[in-house]
């Protein structure tokens, strides 16, 4: 603000002096009579008033620190320049029509992607099928669900080969741990590169090819372990009991995958069928295995469930059904909306009276848990062993048009009296802790959980020793 300079003609504005914050400065020259008149002297006290008010409105007390410079309104995009020149949008500038077929609630994901493909720096980065993939995995990992994930159109390939009882991997069943922190193994199949190598039930995946496996889903481990023929991939695992980590580096085969394997007991008149997991072709499997055993004089079967992870529901139905009477029910699952959908027993099961015990343990899951309760709940089988894994989870493996898909939790299944198996697996009749993995392998090693099946058989047919 410039001063004000006294002439004989009155107050000019003085080109080299300010009146600032702190004082007002009044500059007298060029005056030939140095005697100021009253009239001319109370001009001169309005005056310096004024001049002291408008220099106080400007710059307030002097004990508050200077007001900063308001924000500028650029008109032209309604943008805000900030103090420190930043420039921002204070709503989304829709630079492409949202289309009709996006929601209104998920418009902020066509807005963002729009900036983005708009404005970003770096624009060889913005690849479209890299965002929407990892916009859609962001969503689904959001869910806080272990079960549920995004899968790249590779890993979707590899997964639909998993129930068509042939790929290309080490041959292990993958799965979460407990507590969802980690995969492990559920199980090595038989006879296969994984077991060969020395991979184990229960072995934690810490690491594959020597990036950390923390935080993976189920489906990113599958993925990660398959690969071509004849290529080695290298597993860092620890072992259960163990508190170090071993690297294992086996040779990826092509995995012949019989779900069922079967056998005589020795010096019993039983037989068992193991079932390892459930495809398509597992109904026939068990079949012909029941049908060789029952030939070669078996009075019952002891149903091996032990490490078996799940597979289809459709099998696991079949094979409940050639076990239980007509009409009634092998499971039921609750949707997200309460919807509840029954899976009944179906007409012509071969075995309604053939004497049977089951056999679990902690790594028996989905599949294999509606199988065993819904003969348990039926009085139809006792069930012998650890309690089951608990994952009782209805999850669907839905393609996406990127050739990828979502593996998604849609429901959960119940046994026939209505027991939840999400979480809480099914707790046996007769509880038989599962071996550790060195006592199995010990010479001497006797299968507890197998010889409690036997005894059970023999108490329901009155039989016992070879026949």
């Amino acid at each position: 603000m410039e001063a004000l300079e006294s002439s004989g003609k009155g107050f000019q504005a003085h080109p080299d002096s300010k009146i600032g914050c702190e004082s007002v400065t009044l500059l007298h020259t060029d005056c030939k009579n140095k005697t100021v008149s009253q009239p001319l002297l109370l001009m001169l006290s309005i005056a310096l008033a004024l001049a002291a008010l408008a220099a106080l409105v400007a710059c307030g007390r002097p004990d508050q620190p200077p007001a900063q410079p308001a924000p500028q309104q650029d008109q032209g995009n309604d943008a805000v320049v900030l103090s420190d020149g930043t420039i921002a949008t204070p709503t989304a500038m829709p630079l492409a029509p949202r289309p009709e077929a996006v929601p209104e609630d998920l418009a902020v994901i066509w807005e963002a992607y729009n900036i983005i493909r708009e404005d970003y720096v770096n624009q060889s980065k913005v690849d479209p099928d890299v965002l929407s993939a990892a916009a859609v995995s962001a969503m689904v990992k959001a869910l806080e669900d272990r079960h549920s994930s995004y899968i790249s159109a590779e890993t979707f390939r590899l997964e639909t080969q998993n129930f068509q009882g042939k790929f290309s991997g080490i041959g292990a069943q993958v799965g979460h741990s407990p507590d969802g922190s980690r995969l492990i193994i559920i199980a090595p199949l038989p006879d296969t590169p994984a077991e060969r190598a020395g991979i184990r039930a229960g072995d934690l995946i810490m690491a594959v090819d020597g990036e950390s496996a923390e935080g993976w889903s189920i489906l990113e481990g599958v993925n990660r372990i398959r690969g071509p023929n004849g290529e080695p991939v290298t597993l860092t695992v620890r072992h259960v009991g163990d508190i170090y980590d071993v690297d294992i580096t086996i040779v990826r085969g092509t995995i012949e995958q019989p779900s069922v394997t079967s056998r005589h007991l020795e010096d019993t008149q039983f037989g068992v069928v193991k079932i390892s997991i459930f495809t398509a072709e597992t109904i026939h499997e068990v079949r012909d295995a029941i049908e060789e055993l029952l030939d070669g004089g078996a009075k019952g079967i002891a149903i091996d469930l032990r490490q078996n992870p799940g597979g289809l529901l459709t099998s696991t139905v079949d094979i409940a059904s050639e076990f239980l009477e007509d009409g009634g029910l092998v499971t039921y699952e609750l949707d997200a909306k309460g919807n509840r959908q029954d899976w009944k027993v179906r007409s012509g099961g071969r075995y309604p009276d053939l004497p049977l015990a089951v056999i679990v343990d902690e790594f028996s899951a989905s599949g294999s848990e509606v199988l065993a309760g819904a003969l348990q709940d039926h009085g139809r089988a006792v069930v012998i062993g650890a309690s089951s894994f608990g994952k009782g989870s209805v999850n669907l493996l839905r393609e996406l048009s990127n050739g990828g898909g979502l593996y998604l939790t849609t429901g959960h299944w119940y046994t026939p009296n209505g027991r939840l198996l999400e979480g809480h697996g099914v707790s046996p009749d007769v509880v038989v802790e599962s071996p550790s993995a060195a006592s199995i392998r010990d010479a001497e090693f006797e299968d507890t959980q197998m010889s409690a099946a036997i005894k059970q058989l023999e108490f329901q047919t009155g039989l016992s020793g070879p026949g």
